[in-house]
């Protein structure tokens, strides 16, 4: 197995969370109530317009119990910002991208109760098979970096019910990866930067790159051994 990751360049990134939306985008179908809210290649067709969400008796364009049935509520890729100073203009804001890590040691394929979670084999990618997850919480509760995702808290449902939400997960793109693209998030990206490869390839291309950040715990990256190669920004404000 050839082992792939992420490259993050803190000094590009705008903060703009073109790569949150872009990774929605791309995964929408796979998101964790799309079975539930009877998402199909078919019914999304024919709501591609505002003026498609009118048919009907009811005015749907103005239901947002509607609309709401078309956004994705997990973020497998989010963008979190760090502030430094107290007051301008001595402040500074530091953006920081970060999706599913990959781990060489992945703490939620170590808790998870009916083993749905492993390490695919092709790209090293962490990958779940949601249809044998129970939504116990377990790989919540166990990665340190907020990977695993609900579409829902948890306790608003009982195991086994229907409704009860099953964990989804950045996967890395590997359908994308598979046919020669880019994963979603790097592809968008206007500031390029984000970059996706063998990570033994992204620490030769990128030399001066660490697995530290601004953001990053170096304890967590101990604990884990993400595979995530940051150009960290430095702070200059206190």
């Amino acid at each position: 197995m050839t082992q792939w990751g992420f490259y993050f360049n803190q000094k590009r990134c705008l903060g703009c969370a073109t790569c949150t939306v872009a990774c929605k985008e791309w995964n929408e179908g796979r998101r964790g109530d799309a079975k539930l809210n009877g998402l199909t290649d078919n019914s999304l067709k024919s709501l591609e317009t505002p003026r498609d969400w009118k048919a009907g008796t009811s005015d749907k364009a103005s239901n947002y119990a509607f609309l709401r049935r078309f956004d994705m509520k997990e973020n497998w890729r989010r963008v979190t910002f760090f502030e430094f100073g107290k007051r301008a203009p001595d402040v500074e804001v530091v953006p920081l991208s970060m999706s599913c890590n990959h781990c060489n040691d992945p703490a939620c394929v170590k808790v998870c109760p009916v083993k749905a979670i492993s390490k695919e084999k092709e790209f090293g990618a962490v990958i779940v098979d949601s249809a044998k997850c129970i939504g116990c919480g377990a790989c919540a509760k166990a990665c340190p970096w907020g990977a695993p995702q609900y579409f829902e808290a948890l306790e608003k449902t009982q195991m086994g019910a229907p409704d009860h939400p099953h964990m989804t997960k950045c996967d890395m793109c590997v359908d994308r990866l598979r046919v020669g693209l880019k994963p979603a998030c790097v592809a968008s990206c206007p500031g390029r930067a984000l970059e996706c490869g063998p990570i033994e390839e992204l620490k030769k291309l990128h030399p001066n790159a660490t697995f530290d950040a601004v953001g990053v715990p170096r304890k967590l990256v101990e604990q884990t051994k993400p595979n995530v190669l940051y150009e960290a920004r430095k702070t200059f404000v206190k």
